[in-house]
């Protein structure tokens, strides 16, 4: 598997706790609903140039990234760095339900907001999941095994499911990304490679 020169690796998870997702998805709700703009911008910027670092560092050209809403961490930023189009850049747009595809992102001006009033691009490309190499993913929560709670939908997992050579990378702030325990998780659910905060790039453990 391709790596990252600066990851650090999580301890041993035999002697953890399992914690609910209706838990860690109440509890990082009501703490991300609590952060401030400054701590947003700042820790957002830090986490998009380490995504963006790493992208790079392993030659992708293809990463999917994802429009933030309700205090999530701001991969977006990614595409003001990417100033020399190194990237190819794709959005998920959701026109019903539980359904998922990926566009690629062209200009601001040609987005326009899905089913859950998220922006992504009105008339674009659309990619085949499995054309793409590194998937930067949100999430409520994560663990050191990649495990990861979502809002509850599975749109990513069965977009992930289907990109079986890709990679994916958790997207969260430090504080969601639980270090002393597991997280309940079930089958379908789609494990990440790696976890970017706004301190470090983790390598879980079940890549090693």
């Amino acid at each position: 598997m391709r790596g990252y020169p600066f990851c650090r690796y999580f301890d041993d998870l035999s002697l953890k706790n399992m914690i609910k997702k209706i838990d860690a998805r109440k509890l990082m709700k009501n703490m991300r609903s609590k952060l401030d703009e400054s701590f947003i911008k700042s820790a957002s910027l830090t986490i998009s140039k380490i995504a963006y670092g790493y992208a790079m560092s392993n030659s992708f050209k293809k990463a999917a990234i994802y429009m933030s809403i309700k205090n999530e961490a701001r991969i977006e930023y990614l595409i003001d760095l990417n100033t020399r189009k190194d990237l190819e850049i794709f959005l998920p747009s959701c026109k019903k339900e539980n359904c998922m595809n990926f566009y690629k992102f062209e200009d601001l001006c040609s987005m326009r907001r899905d089913s859950f009033g998220i922006l992504c691009p009105e008339n674009g490309y659309k990619i085949d999941e499995k054309e793409i190499d590194v998937f930067f993913v949100p999430g409520l929560a994560f663990d050191a095994s990649g495990n990861r709670v979502g809002y509850g939908r599975g749109c990513y997992d069965k977009i992930l499911m289907n990109a079986d050579k890709s990679y994916f990378v958790g997207i969260c702030y430090d504080f969601q990304l639980i270090k002393n325990n597991v997280l309940e998780s079930h089958a379908g659910d789609v494990a990440m490679d790696f976890i970017i905060t706004e301190c470090e790039i983790f390598k879980v453990v079940s890549s090693l």
